[in-house]
């Protein structure tokens, strides 16, 4: 039993060292929609090990252990999107292990002009192929005067979320999908002078054809409400800069995501509350903001930038008690990389 359990923690730490280690030196790039449904392959290798390997053997018993072991935390990442509202395997999220997400200015220009006519040429693809359209939708609720706080939550499932600029309207957002819509709603509170945005996929049984999918949602806030946000995406790839909000607490809880999010410095304080499962996030902070980080969790490669431990998992930007404006950040992670950068 003794042996057993060696084998399979010390496995466990050289196979986590070696990967985080790899990734570090930009040796290794791992696209995780290709490996993780593959999971139950390790099933079936332990037990042909167990068939053809004599009783009483430590060694191989604990080679099995680890096996099993790998294949139960694949499994669980693998079906991450159970508590996200996503259904079927089979996935192709299009996320690359890379740590930089540093681009040219105009790289994104030439982007952001051809996006229109490529997702063109991909729709039109798409209703030739399946025999049906995409499904496209467009959302706003008009920003009445009595509106000093709003509440916006995404539950987004898996694809590609974008949030930034400013908006007359108190929200609105221009969605694309080749298999499921969106669906959102508003309330308005004249009491407490409040509204609450919801921004949700779809119910939908998802099937992905040839690792194909299209999910992408363009989300505009209006600059001059007090904002709490919640946003829950299983996986895919989420840029959100809140730099011209008034944000005063964001709540971040994702899967297998890679994320951007960019603060801005325009409240005194500001919390954020981040949980993400096995993930790469880079969090931007402005200089002029005081920045405190508590971290959770055991497998996270992590850099601050600007920030000194104070104790284990808390860190604090130098003048942080002094500092004019604040942002706390409680951060809990699985298996992921999470950078903060301050600008």
């Amino acid at each position: 039993m003794r042996n057993t359990r060696g084998i399979v923690w010390g496995g466990l730490l050289v196979i986590l060292g070696t990967f985080w280690l790899l990734r570090n030196m930009d040796l290794i790039h791992i696209q995780w929609n290709t490996i993780l449904p593959y999971w139950p392959a390790l099933l079936i290798l332990a037990g042909a090990i167990l068939l053809v390997t004599k009783s009483g053997s430590g060694v191989p018993g604990g080679f099995v252990a680890l096996l099993i072991t790998l294949a139960v935390f694949g499994g669980i990442v693998n079906r991450t999107d159970r508590a996200f509202d996503r259904h079927n395997d089979d996935w192709n999220f299009n996320w690359n292990d890379h740590d930089d997400h540093d681009h040219d200015d105009n790289d994104e220009d030439d982007h952001d002009d051809n996006d229109d006519e490529d997702q063109d040429d991909k729709d039109e693809e798409y209703q030739n192929r399946h025999g049906k359209k995409p499904v496209n939708g467009t959302y706003n609720y008009e920003m009445e005067d009595f509106i000093q706080k709003a509440n916006f939550n995404l539950e987004g499932g898996a694809g590609t979320f974008t949030l930034n600029g400013t908006t007359a309207k108190l929200f609105e957002a221009n969605t694309r999908s080749n298999f499921v819509g969106f669906l959102s709603n508003t309330s308005i509170n004249k009491l407490d002078n409040s509204a609450t945005v919801n921004l949700k996929m779809e119910d939908g049984n998802v099937k992905i054809n040839n690792g194909e999918v299209s999910n992408e949602a363009k989300i505009h806030l209006n600059e001059k409400p007090v904002w709490t946000v919640d946003l829950g995406i299983g996986a895919g790839k989420g840029d959100f800069d809140f730099s011209n909000y008034k944000v005063e607490k964001l709540k971040v809880s994702t899967g297998v995501a890679e994320m951007d999010i960019k603060m801005g410095d325009k409240l005194t304080s500001a919390d954020v509350d981040i949980e993400a499962g096995v993930a790469s996030i880079t969090l931007e902070i402005p200089g002029s903001v005081g920045c405190e980080m508590h971290m959770d969790g055991a497998f996270n490669s992590k850099s601050f930038d600007d920030l000194d431990k104070v104790s284990t998992g808390l860190y604090r930007s130098p003048g942080f008690d002094q500092a004019a404006k604040k942002i706390i950040i409680h951060y809990e992670g699985g298996l992921t990389s999470f950078k903060i950068k301050r600008y």
